[in-house]
């Protein structure tokens, strides 16, 4: 061990610091006393092989309090770490998701709510309370996000979410979304001429339903019908079943989305962190069943599987 004041390598154990018993030592040259430096993520001061273990638990489907149960990690330890990892995630977005050519993309929204639902929200409920929607597009090919926007599913998200999707592609390209009334003005504002538009517009009808448990809408989809919105989308790949497929593996890896459960987030903050470690998640560390890759492999993003460590480092 080298001293950090006078550089000898005379230092022998001097005991231990803390409740984590950290090895601490004492030079024989200056008599300082130090700890063994140690890697950390951000400020917190737990191993990375452990907030890696965190992290991967949280991205495989479990609560807050079950990580906490399991790791004897205090429950707001792991949010800071949430807070953390969302916000190295965030630059590593804005820095590896730019300048992306694609052929074919399908965008599509998914429910979730923050504190409760927006038909049982009080009067003095925080504005954050309520319904939430989890923009995002979609590579068909490379299976890659390529943008997300989390919000209202109104005006506002649908422009903010187009407008964030105009900056990270390039060339022309195939848009397919539903029939949401807010995509078409988004679409023609920021992307103009530069994708071939459809929209999918799904038939529903009603389902015979029996028996007291049954839980959610007596509706079904029975058909669809390809509109045609802007320049010449292909038929054969106007379709949203990637999209849809996508957005089942996000309301299966993050507890938060799960329906029917009290694991619902309880700030906006949280859930936009949540979700930027997802989208960063999905593209560089988890292999995709069809491409047996992950999708920034097979867009070229990367050369090999990445690690949660590896991703919290490369931002």
């Amino acid at each position: 061990m080298t001293c950090k004041r006078c550089q000898h390598q005379t230092c022998k154990r001097f005991g231990y610091f803390g409740k984590r018993r950290i090895q601490r030592w004492r030079c024989q040259s200056c008599k300082a006393t130090f700890c063994e430096p140690h890697s950390k993520v951000g400020n917190h001061y737990i191993a990375p092989e452990k907030a890696a273990q965190i992290l991967s638990m949280m991205l495989e489907g479990m609560s807050i309090r079950a990580i906490a149960r399991l790791t004897d990690i205090d429950k707001n330890t792991i949010l800071s770490l949430l807070e953390t990892a969302g916000e190295r995630c965030a630059k590593l977005w804005d820095t590896y998701i730019r300048g992306i050519h694609t052929r074919l993309v399908q965008a599509d929204e998914i429910w979730t709510y923050v504190g409760c639902h927006q038909k049982r929200l009080p009067q003095d409920a925080p504005a954050e309370w309520g319904d939430q929607y989890t923009w995002f597009a979609l590579d068909s090919e490379t299976k890659m996000v390529l943008s997300y926007h989390v919000g209202r599913r109104d005006r506002d998200s649908a422009h903010s979410f187009i407008r964030d999707l105009s900056q990270r592609v390039e060339g022309r390209f195939q848009l397919t979304t539903d029939a949401l009334r807010w995509y078409s003005p988004a679409v023609d504002e920021y992307l103009g001429a530069q994708c071939d538009y459809a929209m999918l517009i799904k038939l529903f009808g009603s389902r015979d339903i029996t028996g007291p448990d049954w839980y959610g809408t007596t509706s079904q989809v029975i058909g669809t019908v390809p509109k045609v919105m802007n320049g010449r989308p292909d038929p054969r790949y106007i379709s949203t079943s990637h999209i849809e497929r996508a957005n089942l593996s996000l309301r299966v890896h993050l507890k938060r989305f799960c329906r029917l459960t009290n694991a619902h987030s309880r700030k906006l903050e949280n859930l936009k962190h949540a979700v930027t470690l997802f989208m960063c998640w999905y593209n560089f560390c988890r292999v995709h069943s069809s491409l047996r890759v992950t999708p920034a492999m097979e867009a070229d993003l990367a050369d090999h599987v990445w690690s949660i460590g590896e991703l919290l480092a490369a931002s």
